[in-house]
């Protein structure tokens, strides 16, 4: 997405991809993941609510976090 801002000339596109990347990479660092990537942390034993998301909460939480970011 920023590459395409770049080839647009379009700052603001750019400035949003920058800005979801960081939320995502955030998001992930609180602990808030994915089943596939929590077992890539804390090995085959894990437990839903404990050490990852459903895909929908986990957009949830991507969501949550890119509102306030661009508050």
């Amino acid at each position: 997405m920023a590459f395409r801002g770049k080839l647009d000339n379009n700052q603001p596109l750019i400035d949003f991809a920058n800005a979801l990347e960081a939320v995502c990479i955030e998001t992930v660092e609180e602990g808030k993941m994915t089943k596939d990537l929590a077992v890539c942390v804390h090995g085959n034993k894990v437990n839903h609510g404990e050490h990852y998301l459903y895909t929908e909460e986990f957009l949830e939480a991507i969501d949550e976090n890119l509102k306030k970011k661009l508050a």
